[in-house]
């Protein structure tokens, strides 16, 4: 199995092959010779992407050659994506390297994982829809609920169920709290 920065990796080149390849398809619609080339490339590089092991290095060649190819032919096109700022490139990115990672996971890990996630979602909604909690209670509970997401996201089923049994204490023990004072 891959390791997290080798996903994080692949993700990264996967979601900027997905957004230029768009871009330039739109761009070459009427050009059946530069359709096929676009084809070629994205052929290859999730080719390299898909390879067991991956090929990082093929599929970023790919990549490097469709943007030199943009940046040649449509560097000042209006429609152009630009590169994400770097924390709007890493939200993106860590959506396609769950994907990724979680492709890797057996299916009874998955399942498990599903069973964990649908296990927060119902304990912070309930958590969530209790009118008696405070600002500060309702910030501690999206705190801890944050941190179990977190840990599935890392595939760490015990820290995820961990970070599920405290935020049920926190909003147990902040209730109390709140009403006593």
């Amino acid at each position: 199995m891959a390791g997290l920065y080798e996903i994080w990796q692949l993700a990264e080149v996967s979601r900027r092959l997905d957004v230029l390849s768009g871009f330039v398809a739109m761009c070459v619609a009427g050009d059946d010779d530069a359709r096929r080339r676009l084809a070629q490339l994205v052929a290859d590089a999730e080719t390299a992407l898909s390879a067991s092991p991956a090929d990082l290095e093929t599929a970023s060649e790919s990549l490097d050659q469709l943007v030199r190819w943009a940046d040649t032919e449509w560097n000042d096109h209006p429609y152009r994506p630009v590169e994400a700022r770097p924390d709007e490139a890493d939200r993106q990115t860590r959506d396609y390297a769950k994907d990724l990672r979680h492709a890797t996971l057996p299916v009874g890990v998955r399942d498990e994982m599903g069973r964990i996630e649908l296990s927060l979602e119902v304990r912070f909604l309930a958590l969530c829809r209790q009118p008696e909690l405070d600002c500060r209670i309702r910030q501690d509970i999206f705190y801890v609920a944050g941190r179990a997401a977190m840990a599935l996201d890392l595939g760490h089923l015990e820290a995820a169920e961990h970070e599920i049994r405290r935020m049920k204490q926190v909003g147990s023990v902040e209730q109390r709290e709140s009403r006593c004072g």
